[in-house]
C-alpha cells in the first residue's frame, strides 16, 4: 500500500489494536457473499457475459453470438452467475433475457474496467 504511513500499525509485542480490528471486520454472512461474488467472478468467460451485460438484456442464443462459444457453455456460466445471485432472466414467451441484478455488481465492473492499468501492473 502506497499510503502505509496512514495506517494504524498493530502489533502482538507493542501496542495491539485486536479488538477494535475484531469488530471492524465483516459478519461471516457478508464474508460468504463476497465469498461468492469473487468466485463469480474469477472466470473470464463470466466476466466478458457481465460486460456485455451492462447495457443490455441478452438471451442465450444473442450471447453465444457474442462469445462464440457453444450454447451449453454460456448456459452453464450464467447458471453460475445465477447460482451467486449475480444475474436473473425474465421470460419474454419463450426466451429467457438475462441482465446483471443489483447496481453494485455494474458499479465494480466498471471500476475495476476504469482501473485496468492498475491491474495490468499487479500482474507483472
Amino acid at each position: 500500500m502506497g499510503d502505509s504511513n496512514k495506517l494504524i500499525r498493530s502489533c502482538c509485542e507493542g501496542i495491539s489494536y485486536i479488538s477494535d480490528i475484531k469488530d471492524a471486520l465483516p459478519n461471516d454472512d457478508t464474508l460468504i457473499t463476497i465469498s461468492n461474488v469473487s468466485k463469480a467472478l474469477s472466470d473470464p468467460t463470466r466476466m466478458k457475459i457481465l460486460y456485455a451485460l451492462l447495457e443490455y438484456e441478452i438471451c442465450v442464443g444473442e450471447m453465444v453470438n457474442v462469445l462464440g462459444i457453444p450454447q451449453s457453455h454460456v448456459s452453464h456460466q450464467l447458471r453460475t452467475l445465477k447460482k451467486y445471485g449475480i444475474v436473473d432472466f425474465k421470460k419474454d414467451k419463450k426466451m429467457s433475457f438475462y441482465y446483471i441484478k443489483d447496481e453494485y455488481i455494474r458499479e465494480l465492473l466498471l471500476l475495476l474496467l476504469k482501473n485496468k492499468e492498475l491491474l495490468c501492473q499487479v500482474k507483472k
